[in-house]
């Protein structure tokens, strides 16, 4: 395994509600310029939301998140000759033929992603977002009356955590694993007020990330969840009301 003392410790800390001192754009020329080849294709991975983001965004004609692998037109020929993108996007481009398809099955997408196998922070990271979204799901499902079936139609009904989630789907309450209490109290406290939902759970998950540096400091991995959390500081305070309604949704939102 790489070690990374010079860049761990030249890296400025940060706080979720300070804008940090280094840019993304500045963090990403520090990778390139020390990360192996082999980390770099972790760092890569590591942008593979950002990517999805993108794809979707192509596909709606909105706007591009240039902290993603690719440029606009870079996604646009990966997309057309089907190369520079994970077989799991490939498989849903074979699968869903129409624009139409594609964005109505979306969530089957990011399922895709975060169900692929990593390992070290990787493996941490997907495996919390993915945790904490199945989650946020059930929540907000109970709180809507919405169909749960149908919110993780994308989803392995015998997954140990989805089975739990669908054979509470009669109950009044949703009642999550006891390592996910805390985040049904913040969202019982903040489901009122999108804005303040969205804080709380990018504080939530800044702080579950500083847990993991507890115990990789100057490895690769510290370097990555250093940038996950880059990320959320640098989305969160770039962050209105609007976009708070729509991210908090979709953050809960599978299906």
């Amino acid at each position: 395994m790489t070690w990374y003392y010079f860049l761990a410790t030249s890296l400025p800390s940060l706080k979720v509600d300070s804008l940090p001192e280094v840019s993304f754009k500045e963090f990403r020329s520090l990778i390139d310029m020390n990360f192996t080849k082999k980390d770099l294709q972790k760092f890569v991975c590591l942008l593979q939301p950002i990517d999805l983001y993108n794809v979707k965004a192509f596909w709606k004609g909105l706007k591009f998140d240039d902290r993603g692998t690719l440029s606009g037109k870079e996604l646009e020929e990966a997309l057309l000759i089907r190369e520079n993108i994970p077989s799991y996007l490939v498989e849903f481009l074979e699968r869903y033929e129409s624009t139409f398809e594609r964005l109505k099955a979306f969530s089957f997408l990011h399922a895709s992603m975060v169900r692929q196998k990593y390992k070290g922070f990787l493996g941490f990271y997907f495996r919390l977002e993915r945790e904490i979204c199945l989650v946020l799901t059930a929540l907000r499902a109970k709180r809507l009356k919405a169909d749960i079936l149908k919110e993780l139609q994308f989803e392995d009904p015998f997954d140990p955590m989805v089975a739990d989630i669908l054979a509470q789907k009669d109950l009044p309450d949703y009642t999550p694993p006891v390592e996910y209490e805390d985040l049904k109290v913040l969202f019982v406290e903040n489901v009122s007020d999108p804005t303040e939902l969205m804080r709380a759970l990018v504080k939530y998950r800044f702080k579950k990330f500083e847990e993991f540096e507890e115990s990789s400091l100057f490895s690769v991995d510290w370097v990555l969840s250093y940038a996950a959390r880059l990320l959320m500081v640098e989305n969160w305070n770039s962050l209105n009301q609007e976009k708070a309604n729509s991210i908090v949704e979709e953050l809960s939102k599978y299906g």
